[in-house]
């Protein structure tokens, strides 16, 4: 079963870029204004810069594809900007355990995605897990503090369209990078997204000034944070590749899932001995609703992969 706790590095690396996530925003994000974590999006714009410029070193070939493929995964590398901004918007108003199970529904939209554009089928498993999944995404989604239960319309819009971005990057990153090579494609991407964070730095005053704000209150954290996140999130991706070679596709997918499960005792654990980075409500009640949806949500992605 090596192969398991192979596979189970990948999404507790990715857990705890979510940990660090939530620190940045709770830590340099303006509390009283909401919408201001955006500015944190370019610090992750400067390392696709850099990314970009060392594939171009050991790559020279990166220009050897067509136009319209470049333009294609340079709307990628946007796309990238987009979910990450509005992901940074939910944790301003959500927390943490309630944000991460969202993306339990990219495989959703992607599969979507593939049948209108890639010509992939769709399965009678795939359309129930798919309603499993979404019947916990709704259930994460109510606030029970009150006595009558309130949807929480504004993160789940956000992380919806953010969603819908990351399936849309991942088609068009598919779509062009088959039978092509991995590491062009992710030039251009990565080019994307450097290019679009210097035009928003550019010509967006309000992320600007937040931007130059943050870097003299913290910027060598933040910078810090952000390298070692993305070196979590490539090392993740490098277990999770490392996991399909030694087991069946299904099987490492379905324990990807439990990023969600991982996150939310990451947060317990975090806000009982390590609150100076992570805090959540950890009544019983809500508790309670979020592990129920977890499983809900594992459930239905069990039935999505197998």
């Amino acid at each position: 079963m090596s192969w398991f706790f192979i596979a189970l590095g990948a999404p507790f690396l990715w857990a705890l870029v979510n940990i660090a996530d939530n620190y940045l925003v709770t830590k340099f994000s303006k509390t009283e204004e909401e919408r201001s974590s955006g500015a944190l999006v370019l610090f992750s714009s400067l390392i696709g810069l850099v990314i970009s410029f060392l594939i171009w070193i050991f790559t020279p070939s990166i220009f050897n594809i067509p136009l319209w493929d470049k333009l294609l995964l340079f709307v990628s590398g946007i796309l990238t900007i987009v979910w990450i901004i509005l992901y940074l918007f939910t944790l301003e108003i959500e927390e943490t355990s309630s944000v991460v199970p969202w993306f339990l529904s990219v495989p959703i939209f992607g599969y979507i995605l593939g049948y209108f554009f890639l010509g992939e089928n769709l399965t009678l498993n795939q359309f129930f897990g798919s309603g499993v999944v979404f019947l916990g995404l709704i259930l994460i989604s109510f606030d029970f503090r009150e006595e009558k239960g309130k949807f929480k319309h504004k993160p789940a819009l956000y992380m919806l369209f953010a969603c819908i971005a990351i399936a849309i990057s991942g088609i068009i990153f598919k779509y062009v990078t088959v039978g092509g090579n991995f590491w062009v494609s992710s030039f251009w991407e990565y080019f994307g997204l450097g290019i679009t964070g210097l035009l928003i730095f550019l010509f967006i005053p309000k992320y600007r000034e937040s931007f130059l704000n943050m870097n003299k209150t913290g910027g060598h954290v933040i910078l810090g944070v952000n390298i070692v996140s993305e070196f979590m999130s490539v090392a993740g991706n490098l277990l999770s590749n490392f996991a399909l070679l030694l087991a069946p596709a299904a099987l490492v997918f379905l324990v990807g899932s439990f990023q969600p499960a991982i996150v939310l005792l990451l947060t317990v654990i975090g806000t009982k001995f390590f609150p100076h980075i992570v805090q959540e409500n950890l009544s019983k009640k809500l508790l309670l609703q979020k592990i129920t949806a977890v499983v809900i949500m594992v459930i239905g992605s069990a039935v999505l992969f197998m």
